[in-house]
């Protein structure tokens, strides 16, 4: 299975975000998901997008934020279309510019 932008496999980060959410077919139910479902996603039998990836990178206690367009930055880096794969390195810069847990560190500085 490819590595996802944060280098982990996607059964990594299913497994991951299951732990936290006590069990896979929690995370399922978290999810909005058929429990069926999510084990092929994990299996690489069906994909999984965008929205359900940075759902779980929320549960495992990412800002959204970055969860979200990282999981975006995956889905356009593996397309066929230039103009696509262009703008998945935009996200990456964007993504290394504000890195995870930046927020936390700002409003953790009152003025």
């Amino acid at each position: 299975m490819e590595p996802l932008v944060t280098h982990l496999t996607l059964e990594t980060l299913i497994q991951r975000a299951a732990d936290v959410a006590g069990s896979q077919r929690k995370l399922a139910e978290l999810l909005g998901l058929n429990p069926s479902n999510l084990v092929e996603m994990k299996q690489g039998k069906r994909a999984c997008g965008w929205r359900v990836r940075g759902k779980m990178r929320a549960i495992l206690g990412e800002d959204p934020a970055h969860a979200f367009m990282a999981a975006m930055a995956e889905d356009l880096e593996q397309s066929e279309n230039q103009d696509e794969k262009k703008a998945a390195d935009g996200f990456k810069a964007m993504l290394a510019a504000f890195p995870d847990g930046w927020r936390k560190r700002r409003d953790s500085n009152p003025r």
